[in-house]
């Protein structure tokens, strides 16, 4: 399938993809022995020799401008220093492009919506510098290179790639991230609804009635984002799925075979959806308290799995379908909403990004990887696992992570 990766990337981890440290003080006291080598030292005292008086005679000229002016001399004449000096103009140049703010030590963009709201730290220009090399600010770094693909998941390997999940799940990674692909909103239901909330619940619950489920993406990771350094942790399982039996455009369905979709291999070696969801019972995802489900608007990723698992039409009311919900998954987070709420508080009256957008403020590259349905499960889990790293696991008020748990964006909570 052309939009899957099922080897591990090949991904240069240069310095590129790093933020860089901003470019250090060029100016220290002239009075520290270490600027000093004892050629500078000597060809000092040489011209001392041969030009006597000239220290005392020369009127508002000091011994410590003499010194400068041989460093300044060696470093012109020394190419290894030159290429040095060029190379930091150059990436400071580019920070200043890129950033259009000063880069504070290796610290991501994103960084920026929690330092604003700090207390008691003036990030005016003048004191800004001073403050920030104070402040524990780690830098992104993302996982190795082999922790950055997909497997494919089709049914010649479907229990295979399940026999791997319950063993992880059954060491520390215990955190998962689920994305879901369909062929979009196809209905709107009509009538009197009790709120804007019960509106949005119907509109899901009509088409993960009415659709089937292309792929599923999930992504397994421990609390603290890390992952097992053999084996996959991010799979992508691709369902039967047969257009000529299903309810979608033409439109719709010429962008996902743009996107990499094989729908002939669908029908072919596609995932029966009741034999995935016997195994998804069985692998220790679900029904645990000690599973922490990360999605991104979580109402139609956890729609089609509910819907999956019960192998029965949605709950007829969203209280129903909250009940199922942590029923099965005792602990979700909406990274959609957690994102909102940053942001309003540190941008009122900004428009909702996405999750591409997230993962820019945070500083991890746009692989191509993050395009596919199990790229997002695990663009998903970086962006969250980051994000709780850099402000503590609480929001800029202070307030944790944990008061919107099992809050779903738009179903039950605006």
């Amino acid at each position: 399938m052309q939009m899957m990766n099922v080897q591990p990337h090949g991904i240069p981890m240069g310095e590129q993809f790093f933020t860089q440290n901003g470019p250090q003080e060029m100016h220290q006291p002239m009075n520290v022995p270490q600027m000093f080598s004892s050629q500078q030292v000597n060809q000092s005292q040489m011209l001392q020799q041969q030009q006597p008086g000239m220290m005392s005679n020369a009127p508002g000229l000091q011994k410590q401008d003499i010194t400068n002016s041989f460093l300044s001399n060696n470093q012109k004449m020394d190419p290894l220093v030159m290429q040095q000096q060029q190379q930091q103009q150059q990436q400071q140049q580019q920070q200043q492009q890129t950033f259009n703010t000063p880069v504070l030590n290796s610290a991501p963009p994103g960084l920026n919506m929690f330092q604003q709201q700090q207390p008691g730290i003036n990030m005016n220009r003048s004191v800004n510098s001073q403050m920030m090399k104070q402040l524990p600010l780690p830098p992104i770094i993302l996982p190795p290179p082999n922790h950055l693909f997909v497997r494919d998941v089709w049914n010649n390997n479907l229990h295979r790639e399940f026999a791997a999940i319950r063993k992880l799940v059954a060491s520390q990674y215990n955190y998962v991230s689920i994305s879901t692909e369909f062929v979009g909103t196809m209905a709107r239901p009509i009538g009197n609804f009790r709120s804007k909330t019960d509106y949005h619940y119907q509109t899901m619950r009509s088409n993960v009635d009415l659709l089937n489920p292309i792929q599923l993406g999930i992504s397994l990771s421990d609390s603290n984002g890390n992952k097992p350094d053999t084996g996959p942790s991010t799979w992508q399982f691709n369902f039967q799925f047969d257009i000529s039996q299903e309810m979608m455009s033409t439109e719709s369905i010429e962008l996902l075979r743009k996107s990499g979709i094989n729908f002939e291999e669908h029908v072919n070696a596609g995932v029966d959806v009741s034999e995935f969801a016997q195994l998804m019972i069985d692998s220790g995802l679900l029904l645990d308290s000690r599973i922490t489900w990360i999605t991104y608007h979580t109402a139609y990723d956890l729609g089609f799995l509910i819907n999956i698992i019960m192998n029965d039409p949605m709950p007829n009311n969203k209280e129903d379908f909250e009940w199922w919900v942590h029923k099965y998954m005792p602990n979700v987070y909406d990274l959609n909403l957690i994102h909102k709420v940053i942001r309003d508080f540190t941008q009122p009256g900004a428009p909702q990004l996405t999750l591409s957008a997230l993962a820019d403020e945070l500083g991890i590259p746009r692989f191509p990887l993050f395009t596919t349905t199990g790229g997002q499960s695990l663009l998903m889990l970086l962006a969250f696992c980051n994000l709780s790293k850099l402000s503590m696991h609480k929001f800029p008020n202070g307030t944790d992570f944990s008061k919107y748990k099992n809050v779903i964006y738009g179903i039950n909570g605006d």
